[in-house]
């Protein structure tokens, strides 16, 4: 790359590029104005062609919908989970009526975050939900498919390296995936509405898939499901974080894991995106990765399925950026064309 290149502020480096694909030249604006016609265009185009509901909307939704129905189905429909789900989803629905297409920048982003904002309700409902279900804990099942695949139970992989500095790296990657997930997406809300849009296409689109796991495949983990030879070894930041994230946890939320999923997904997003974050986080991702098993957290089967879905999450943000680019190049050149 040449060296001029690097010094250039890579968000505004993004954000040039694309609007060079979008209009086919550059436009002598400052950042600032170029996001906000960015926006404009893209959001004239997504009117115009009707496409009201995003891909994370839809499979969200559907996440609520298949468990409220399942609620439903048990008997339980007038239950305080079956009736909050289903006010979520009524919610969902009339939100996005709130903020067709062509509207402002900032009623884009409350429709946007409400999704964070659900998500965090939903995983709150999941266990009362699993429970009149009466879906039985899959740990077990979970557990003889590692022995398949590695011969062993994945509480022995890493025992011997049960040190408290090791414990204590381990804890601070696991954590460090809430900063990544608030800051990831965060920058392009705030620098960029439409690769916002793009981020959580496919980012919700893997938290909804990931809840229908929880709710198919309830698990606790291995923390609680199999025995291990001693405790974990940790300092202070471990005995601080471990009854943080024990609280924190709904005690369902193990298959399959959200915490490699999410991570893989932003980190490969930035990759396209933001790479200079992408070569600065992508060591903390590995070890955040390592340590979900090291901690006793998941399973090794949970990572697989984690990857998997970031690769859903992945092609489905890719195929709407695509489509989106279309329907903006539709609207450009009829713009174009009734200048004439």
């Amino acid at each position: 790359m040449p060296q001029f290149v690097r010094r250039i502020p890579l968000c505004r480096f993004a954000i040039n590029k694309g609007l060079k694909l979008l209009f086919g030249r550059s436009v002598a604006a400052s950042p600032e104005a170029k996001v906000l016609q960015a926006c404009s265009v893209s959001e004239a185009a997504l009117s115009a062609k009707g496409r009201n509901i995003l891909p994370h909307e839809f499979v969200f939704g559907l996440f609520l919908f298949i468990t409220w129905a399942r609620l439903f189905l048990q008997g339980e429909g007038a239950s305080p989970p079956a009736l909050s789900l289903l006010a979520l989803l009524v919610g969902s629905y009339l939100i996005a009526c709130w903020t067709p297409g062509n509207s402002t920048p900032g009623r884009w982003r409350v429709r946007l975050l409400w999704y964070p904002a659900i998500m965090g309700i939903s995983f709150s409902i999941l266990p009362s939900s699993i429970q009149l279900l009466q879906t039985s804990s899959a740990d077990g099942l979970l557990a003889s498919l590692d022995r398949r695949l590695l011969g062993k139970d994945v509480s022995t992989l890493f025992e011997k390296w049960n040190y408290p500095l090791v414990t204590e790296l381990m804890m601070g990657a696991y954590l460090f995936f809430f900063y990544y997930l608030i800051a990831g997406p965060g920058h392009y809300c705030v620098r960029n509405l439409p690769r916002f849009r793009e981020c959580f296409a496919g980012l919700f689109t893997v938290y909804g898939m990931s809840f229908v796991g929880y709710t198919c495949w309830p698990a606790t983990g291995p923390i609680y499901h199999l025995k291990y030879a001693s405790p974990l070894q940790g300092g202070c930041l471990t005995s601080w974080a471990l009854p943080l994230i024990s609280a924190g946890s709904n005690g369902v939320d193990v298959f399959p894991s959200i915490h490699l999923a999410a991570s893989l997904y932003l980190l490969v997003f930035d990759y396209w995106h933001y790479q200079r974050r992408f070569w600065l986080l992508l060591l903390p991702c590995l070890v955040l990765w390592i340590s979900t098993i090291y901690l006793r957290y998941h399973y090794l089967v949970d990572l697989m399925a984690g990857a998997i879905l970031a690769v859903v999450g992945l092609v489905v943000a890719r195929i709407y950026a695509k489509r989106t680019r279309k329907w903006v190049a539709v609207e450009r050149d009829a713009t174009t064309t009734d200048n004439y």
